[in-house]
């Protein structure tokens, strides 16, 4: 799997079984601290920087265990916005930092019970906020998302997004909802976004995503029939490309990028 995630990985989620220990520094606008070569800046947990600070763990990675925290910003140290951050990092940084922001958030949304109102609580059991008058507990939110490489031979179809970097396309993406299978999604997904419809799609890995607590579920699908059709809205634009002429594509962090340069291998081999 050549994407940024924890395959190979020893990480283990919400335990403090570390050595060492690690802090990562994070705004509540989720920008990271960064050192001078840009890299996410750790400290420790002693470190005066985050003295007036909770830390928050996320779990132990190579026995190292990682927190965070949200802080306003320091003057003594430099930002940088999440995105840029992560997609320059290996796995092994790439995991404490995905983990880290998406804890933050979670703590930082369910600070009160969406029940009844009251303030929550960590849990004593378990990874949970728990609400002491109503006995409800609320766990860390993960969203599913398929996120399918339609292909035609040595054409793969990709899309721009408004929010996209110019002249970037990717692989269609949508959330799965309730009651139905990640299947499902992918063909009302395709369905919606592009108006082709596609073969049985073939599951090809995962990837936590902290945009914002996603897990992106890769599948390929080839074409079936249909003519592109999009709404403009979600979608801008979307084309059939020859894996020879290419436009600028994700960056090679994510699992769209991991799928589209497989498939390239395989055409070519």
């Amino acid at each position: 799997m050549n994407w940024l995630g924890d395959h190979d990985q020893e990480w283990l989620p919400g335990l403090n079984e570390g050595a060492n220990h690690r802090v990562l520094i994070t705004t509540a606008d989720r920008r990271v601290a960064v050192d001078e070569n840009g890299a996410p800046l750790f400290v420790s947990l002693n470190s005066p920087l985050i003295s007036d600070q909770e830390p928050y763990l996320a779990g132990t990675l190579n026995r190292l265990t990682y927190y965070g925290v949200r802080a306003p910003e320091m003057a003594e140290l430099s930002y940088e916005p999440l995105r840029p951050v992560l997609i320059q990092l290996n796995s092994e940084d790439f995991i404490p930092v995905n983990a880290v922001m998406q804890v933050l958030d979670f703590f930082e949304e369910h600070r009160f019970c969406g029940r009844c109102g009251n303030q929550m609580s960590a849990s004593k059991s378990d990874r949970g906020r728990y609400c002491e008058p109503c006995g409800f507990t609320q766990y860390p939110r993960i969203s599913p998302c398929v996120i399918v490489l339609i292909t035609r031979g040595d054409e793969i179809l990709l899309a721009r997004a408004p929010r996209f970097v110019d002249g970037m396309y990717s692989t269609l993406a949508g959330f799965v909802e309730a009651g139905e299978s990640a299947e499902h999604a992918c063909h009302r997904e395709i369905g919606e976004e592009v108006g082709v419809r596609i073969k049985s799609p073939v599951y090809q890995g995962s990837q936590s995503w902290p945009f914002k607590h996603s897990l992106m579920l890769g599948y390929r699908a080839e074409w079936l029939s249909g003519d592109i059709v999009i709404d403009g809205i979600e979608i801008v634009d979307a084309q059939w490309f020859n894996i020879n002429h290419l436009p600028k594509l994700p960056p090679h962090a994510s699992i769209s990028r991991g799928m589209i340069d497989a498939y390239i291998k395989e055409r070519l081999s």
